[in-house]
Formats: C-alpha cells, structure tokens, sequence
C-alpha cells in the first residue's frame, strides 16, 4: 500500500528527531507548531487519557502532514514517516511538558513502570566450552584459536583473522559458539569474511577456521547473513531440518521456536534451500515459508523492509497480527507477554517504530492506533482489549 503525500518539512522534523538531530531551532519549531496546534483548547481541558482525545490530536497531525486517512479499519503505524509525526505527538520534549503536565503527574502517581530496549549482548563459547561474556567487555583480542585471531573491534562487533600464531591446531576442526539472550543483538565476522548479524534469543555455530571442502554453519533464532562467495568452498547454513546453500548471497533466515512457520528470505544472489531431500532455489526478493510438519517449501513474494527491519533497528509490521507483534517485543525487551483472562484479540499493525524507545513509548503507539491496552507488570506486559 502505498504512503500518502506528506509534509516535506515535517518529514524532515519527524526523521531528525527519530536519529536524536534535532538542532534547537527545529526543537523550537516543533514546539511552536504544538502550541499553535492546541491555542484554542484550553489546557486545563486536555486529557491525554481519554481515546478520543488522543484520536483527535493524532488526526490533526495526520491533516497537518497531508496524510489521507483510509477507510478500512486497519491500524495505521505509517512506515518511519507516519510513526515519526506520532512520535512526535507523544514525545516532543518541550511541547508536551507544557501542554501535558496533568497525565505526567498521573503516571508518577500510579508509578509506571518501563523498561529499556535491547542492545549488544551475547556470550562467546570458545572450543575449551570457556565462556566469554561480550556484554561490555573491552575491545581488543579475546582468544587465539587453531591460527585465528578472535577480537572484539567495537560494541556489537566480534571478528575472526588468520593469524598463524599456533600452527599446530590449523588441522584441528574447532568450533565456537555466540548466543544471544532475549534483548540481545550482535555482529559476526567469520574467518572467511562472512558478515553473521544474530537478532535477540539466537545463535549460530561454527568453525573457527574454514578449513573443509564446505562451510557449514548452524544456527537458531534469527540471523541474517552476507556471505562472502567461494564455488570452491560453498557456504551451508543448517536450520530445523533444513539446509540453505549460498549461490553468492545475502539473505535472512527467522527460525525462532515460537514461531508457526520458518522464513528464508532471499536479498541478493541465489540460494538453495534443501528439505527433505527437496531443493528449491530462491531468486532476490522471494521467501520461502516452512513449517516443521509441512515437508512441501512454500515459495513467496517477500517484504525486504520488513525482514530485515530488526537488523535496522526498526519494528515494521506489514498486517501484522498483534500476537505476532507481541512476540517481536518479548523477545526485543526480554519481557513475557500475557492475555488478560486468555482473551483472543483480532487487531493487525501496519508501519513501523524504532526499536531503541522504551517499551511505555512503544506500547502507547500501539494503543493510539489500535483497540488494544497495555500493562507493564515487572517483566510481564498484560494485553487487553478497550472497554468499548
């Protein structure tokens, strides 16, 4: 679906506060037009608690961004662009300390928990089974294995170079291991120059040096991958059963263990994809859908920018069920999720939201959009549906 004709300026307003840009003349710009925006409400009237209300405002922003509300009822999270003049409703520093203050002393009142988002976190298994914890750790040489040179260069980033420094482990085939935790996220480069980007709750396995006739890999979870290409050495990621083969490749493959269906998608090159002893060969642009009991590869157009949103640091949702959003956020901020009274709720998100705000702020896009309330419990958020 395409996005409507917006405002260029409030485009440019949205994306710089997104990055954390905003210069002060723009942050007083952005006030200005709030200000302007509620002059004829009086603030002693405002209550952002109140649905319609805050359906209200987020219209006139809509109006003041040129953007064309549509008839079906399907939530609106307009990709970055949308998301962003939104965000700029809830989080605009200036404007809403001064036209909100009555629902800030509400929520310090009822002392509203939150919780931060994810970020570089992983533990290293060495071939010993020595752990190494990443989390923080200083950069610079963390181990030297079977000739290689394992270093932490910068957060997020572990790389693998030839060294030489102990020839006689070269014949040893070694293995290490890197895991995430539930709000975790890390950057692999291997021995052979292949880019590994693991998401939250996932881990790869693999040779410390690429000494075979293959390159074989294991992984769980959700990892997305830019292989360095040798015809010689074919590059083999093994996943639930399934075998994909790089044919000179960049691809993202979302394996995780709750969710229905394992999806390999396919950005650059080729791939080969083998399921019991079936191979279906992907061109840029597709997916392949499996399930664990399905052995038949279901082949599919996919959504580049919502697959490799996480990667970007970006939530986008495509019609997406707010089961499946949910899990996306359990797994981004290591919380569980619950149902109140095990209540199955029919809502669906389109469009997008930077995976580095809080949960509250999240959660209240969420809410603004759709027929759906949060509470945040410790590390437990409960869904419910709005008391219509």
């Amino acid at each position: 679906m395409a996005i409507p004709p917006i405002n260029k300026r409030l485009q440019k307003l949205a994306r710089n506060y997104l990055k954390g840009k905003l210069s002060a003349s723009e942050q007083q710009e952005i006030d200005e037009w709030f200000l302007n925006e509620e002059s004829s409400e009086s603030t002693t009237e405002i209550n952002l608690s109140s649905d319609q209300h805050r359906r209200q405002l987020l219209a006139r922003i809509h109006s003041k961004a040129g953007i064309t509300q549509p008839e079906t009822r399907v939530s609106r999270l307009w990709v970055k662009i949308t998301v962003a003049a939104s965000v700029l409703l809830m989080l605009s520093v200036g404007a809403y300390i001064v036209l909100h203050q009555k629902i800030a002393k509400q929520q310090t009142a009822q002392n509203i928990q939150d919780i931060g988002p994810g970020g570089n976190k992983a533990i290293l298994t060495l071939a010993n089974g020595e752990k190494v914890q990443l989390t923080g750790a200083k950069n610079g040489l963390v181990a030297q294995q079977g000739g290689v040179a394992i270093a932490k260069k910068s957060d997020g980033l572990l790389s693998y170079s030839n060294n030489q420094a102990d020839p006689s482990e070269e014949k040893a085939q070694l293995f290490n291991t890197i895991q995430t935790p539930r709000g975790g996220k890390y950057k692999l480069v291997m021995a052979d120059g292949t880019i590994a980007i693991l998401d939250a709750a996932s881990s790869i396995r693999y040779p410390v040096a690429f000494n075979g006739k293959e390159r074989s890999v294991e992984i769980t979870g959700q990892v997305y991958f830019e292989v360095i290409h040798n015809a010689d050495q074919p590059f083999k990621v093994s996943v639930k059963g399934q075998i994909i083969e790089d044919l000179g490749t960049k691809f993202n493959i979302n394996a995780y263990d709750d969710e229905p269906v394992i999806k390999t998608t396919l950005l650059e090159g080729s791939i080969a994809l083998t399921r019991s002893n079936h191979t279906t060969i992907l061109r840029p642009g597709q997916q392949a859908v499996n399930t664990i009991k399905e052995a038949d590869t279901k082949v599919v157009v996919a959504d580049i920018e919502e697959v490799v949103a996480w990667k970007n640091d970006y939530f986008v949702f495509n019609n997406e069920a707010i089961e499946s959003v949910m899990r996306k956020i359990s797994r981004w901020y290591d919380v569980d999720i619950q149902y109140k009274d095990g209540q199955k709720i029919k809502e669906t998100y389109l469009g997008g939201l930077t995976r580095y705000s809080n949960v509250s702020q999240v959660l209240k896009m969420l809410e603004i959009t759709g027929d759906v309330k949060f509470e945040i419990k410790g590390k437990t958020i409960v869904v419910f549906p709005k008391v219509k």
